[in-house]
């Protein structure tokens, strides 16, 4: 049983060592903002290096903000959202699954609709692609898929709706950090299927917006550390500043609900991979309840007025969402594969599996002895 005493005694020193180095890192950070926060060229003076620290580009004062005072009560918003079953070696035929879920919001006066959907694929494995029977690998295809899928309903829903705005909504980063760890050749490939996707985007003019709930991204704050040490990074080797502290702790100094902040560009490695105009920025929006990032291509970052209309969008859609995006939630429920629908999924493979003879692809007991599912 859990000795609540040593717990309590545990907790108590968490008080004082955890949270006062945070509280004293907060104070800090927001003194060296103080300092800088309004340079007009701060950006340029920190580019005239290098350094191994990842720091934005951005034009005029780093503290700009806009507000997103315009409200807005016609416009299309389609989110898409994609979940899996993973290969499992106690399951018999080698194969996954990858679900793709999407909704479509179309505002309307004086009536509004939507319009829901969920797309299922299953891969089968042999001998010649085990590559793919990875959960890297099956990563990277379902979010592929949640990208065609994206662009399939953002072709037919702008063609109906092209005198109203309208928004592609994903749940996650336009910049693909994630490809950074993957061998050369795979992440050559799936950088030009997402490219490719994002680049039609650009070519129909259909805005797309990546949307990050709880960011720990640490751009802004990196501007901090290097402000703390006159901007010669060798003095950040001497001590660790701001640890816990991350950009949403340095938004909260200047973001009220309702604003945005200036816009980005992220000078992240993989970033220079991207073609031009698909190059990946961003923004800090204050959708009441949360601060949240959103990443966009280049094409609609030159634009002031397209990044205040996905602000704006974004902030209508968290609104409806009571602080979450309602369409990236709606889609997420579309998507989600729970374990009564992976429980049917196997025991059709087990009836046809049953049903051909194929003794090679028995399954285990202990995936039997988890089954309770009539089909």
């Amino acid at each position: 049983m859990l000795d609540r005493y040593k717990l309590l005694s545990q907790l108590d020193q968490a008080d004082k060592d955890l949270f006062c180095n945070f509280t004293n890192d907060k104070s800090r950070a927001l003194s060296i903002w103080d300092a800088v926060k309004d340079l007009q060229d701060l950006s340029s003076q920190i580019h005239k290096k290098k350094y191994s620290l990842l720091v934005p580009e951005w034009q005029g004062a780093l503290s700009y903000r806009k507000k997103i005072d315009e409200t807005i009560q016609e416009y299309g918003v389609l989110a898409v959202d994609g979940s899996q079953i993973y290969y499992d070696k106690h399951q018999g035929p080698g194969c996954y699954l990858i679900n793709i879920g999407a909704i479509v919001f179309n505002y309307s006066i004086p009536k509004s609709f939507v319009q829901v959907s969920s797309q299922p694929y299953v891969f089968f494995l042999s001998h010649q692609n085990r590559e793919m029977a990875s959960s890297d690998y099956i990563n990277l295809q379902r979010e592929e898929y949640e990208f065609a899928r994206a662009w399939e309903l953002s072709v037919d829903q702008k063609s109906e709706n092209s005198e109203k705005p309208f928004l592609t909504m994903i749940d996650g980063s336009l910049i693909f950090f994630h490809l950074d760890s993957q061998e050369q050749e795979q992440k050559q490939a799936f950088l030009a299927k997402y490219f490719d996707y994002l680049q039609k985007f650009h070519d129909h003019n259909r805005l797309i917006v990546g949307y990050i709930s709880f960011p720990r991204n640490k751009d802004l704050l990196n501007v901090l550390r290097l402000a703390a040490v006159q901007f010669e990074e060798p003095g950040l080797l001497e001590y660790e500043l701001f640890e816990d502290v991350t950009d949403l702790h340095i938004a909260h100094f200047y973001l009220e609900p309702g604003y945005r902040s200036g816009v980005f560009k992220s000078k992240a490695p993989i970033t220079y991979m991207y073609p031009g105009l698909l190059k990946p920025y961003f923004c800090y929006l204050h959708v009441g309840s949360e601060i949240v990032r959103l990443e966009f291509p280049e094409w609609i970052a030159q634009k002031e007025e397209l990044v205040d209309q996905i602000c704006r969008l974004a902030y209508d859609q968290a609104a409806k969402g009571r602080g979450y995006p309602v369409c990236l939630f709606e889609a997420h429920e579309q998507a989600v594969i729970k374990g009564h629908d992976r429980d049917f999924f196997y025991a059709v493979l087990q009836k046809k599996v049953e049903k051909q003879s194929i003794m090679s692809y028995e399954r285990s007991l202990k995936s039997l002895k988890k089954l309770r599912v009539d089909i």
